[in-house]
């Protein structure tokens, strides 16, 4: 605790930020000098910078959330609220209208209105980069139609009875400046109607300014995100006054960070954290067993994990989804912490000698490093010669997108989100994904059908069924339902987010 203290004594605002960060404050960044930046610690920049349409994983929604918006907005409880559509409504199984707000311009001028949701629409239904996260989100969209300036016909292929809760991942991009600047040039300046515009992108640094013409107006100067890998880098930027806010903390962080009158926010991001393992078409590999598979979820003392690193903050996961979660099925228990049971399995499998496998990670998340430690060193006392590599997070994420990652295992989430739908994780966790790491072909008519069923009953049902199968065939080691504690700095008010979205506009700084 001193040396902290005397860090943050020492070590002046920008010289932290110098050091920490490893980037030089050109010229390009002269506002971060403002002490009404808020400066945001995060592990990795998007992959794509501001291509709306990249992904919406954290990190990259947590920037791209406060550039662009879509047309409803989730609250914490899963109610779907107006965003930039004020209503909608569903006029057959397969068309959407969409009322839109009449007061909204983008960053350069332009007007939103439907033309522009139109653009949105027929950009992702039609040919374009497949390795587009949305893409695959929006696998069913097929046009939209203008009715007046204020009012969007959106049309699907097939049903989607949950299309507003899609619409708020449904990014809407300024079309004049898509058009003039190409997907590319886009991506380092992008043009939306949300409250930060870019104002430059260094390998480890991102400042946005407040969009002056937003309809959610900042309370601050501009918002600059750093790019610190290292978790102990991040509390001790936090620390010194360099941060404002600093995400993937640890619950060991909590009482060091209120010591020094900081606070932490805790957030649920619809997740279940979870090893996967890879045994698919071309993998010699025990894991083709499914009893291999078991054992190694015995195997894992996941309560302890909870425990000690997660802090005793959340539940051990039974199914890739969590409680919240639409299709979420309680019947389901988590896998029991035996090894006794773990070398049974590994014997009836024939690799009762154990075997070996390697493990990939970013090292991301709360306690994410020491969080794979724990695991292969549960699988090496049941016999298992786990090993651990570690690529750095962005590295990583783009090698899942593109299907580079070989490795035998790899961590990943089982995500609910955006729409807190159980079935939603299937986009890239089953035979859907355009390069797929996992793909059933038995399961597959199943979650076809679940994403299509329209009685709330069937629907529930359905999902319940893919839930159940998932669990007992064991594609991962499931861990426990994703919790993320951000450290804010004693200045620092009004920071909430929701799954992955920050609401920028409520931060200030005292």
């Amino acid at each position: 605790m001193p040396q902290k203290k005397s860090l943050r004594v020492t070590l002046s605002r920008r010289h932290s930020l110098s050091l920490l960060a490893g980037a030089s404050l050109g010229t390009t960044f002269a506002r971060a000098q403002s002490d009404n930046v808020v400066r945001i610690g995060l592990g990795g920049l998007p992959i794509e910078r501001g291509n709306a349409f990249s992904n919406i994983q954290v990190p990259s929604i947590l920037v791209t959330g406060g550039i662009f918006d879509g047309l409803t907005r989730m609250t914490k409880s899963g109610e779907i609220i107006p965003w930039l559509a004020t209503s909608w409504q569903a006029l057959d199984d397969t068309t959407w209208r969409f009322t839109l707000r009449d007061n909204v311009e983008f960053s350069n001028g332009e007007v939103f209105d439907a033309g522009a949701v139109k653009h949105t629409v027929d950009y992702l239904s039609g040919p374009g980069p497949q390795t587009e996260g949305l893409r695959r989100d929006f696998r069913f969209l097929d046009g939209a139609d203008v009715i007046d300036r204020w009012t969007v016909d959106i049309k699907t292929s097939v049903p989607v009875p949950m299309f507003p809760r899609y619409a708020c991942v449904l990014l809407i991009v300024a079309p004049q400046a898509w058009q003039d600047m190409g997907i590319r040039e886009f991506s380092l300046n992008p043009v939306g109607t949300g409250p930060l515009v870019v104002e430059g992108w260094e390998p480890a640094r991102a400042l946005m300014r407040a969009n002056p013409t937003s309809w959610r107006q900042l309370q601050v100067d501009g918002i600059e995100f750093i790019v610190l890998p290292d978790p102990s880098a991040r509390l001790q930027a936090l620390l010194s006054g360099a941060l404002d806010a600093a995400y993937q903390m640890g619950p060991d962080d909590i009482t060091v960070i209120e010591g020094e009158g900081g606070s932490i926010s805790t957030v649920k991001d619809g997740a279940a954290s979870s090893i996967m393992l890879q045994f698919g078409e071309g993998y010699d590999t025990p894991l083709r067993d499914q009893r291999v598979r078991q054992a190694l979820n015995h195997a894992v003392d996941k309560q302890t994990i909870v425990d000690i690193l997660m802090g005793g903050q959340t539940v051990v996961s039974s199914q890739p989804a969590v409680r919240e979660a639409y299709g979420y099925d309680p019947a389901l228990q988590p896998y029991a912490y035996d090894p006794d049971q773990a070398r049974t399995l590994l014997k009836e499998a024939g690799v009762a000698d154990g075997f070996d496998m390697t493990i990939l990670t970013s090292g991301g998340g709360t306690n994410g490093a020491f969080i794979v430690q724990r695991v292969a060193a549960d699988l090496v006392r049941a016999g298992v010669r786990a090993t651990i590599q570690t690529r750095p997070v962005m590295q990583f994420l783009g090698d899942f997108v593109r299907g580079r990652i070989s490795t035998d295992a790899f961590t990943l989430q089982w995500g609910s989100y955006p729409l807190l739908d159980a079935i939603q994780m299937t986009n890239i966790n089953s035979c859907r994904k355009t390069q797929p790491w996992f793909c059933d072909e038995t399961i597959q008519p199943v979650i076809e059908a679940a994403w299509l069923e329209t009685d709330p009953q069937q629907a529930l049902a359905l999902r319940q069924d893919v839930m159940g199968y998932y669990r007992d065939i064991a594609p991962s080691i499931f861990l426990y339902e994703n919790i993320a504690f951000t450290g804010l700095s004693p200045r620092t008010q009004g920071h909430s987010q929701t799954f992955g979205y920050i609401d920028f506009e409520g931060i200030s700084l005292s």
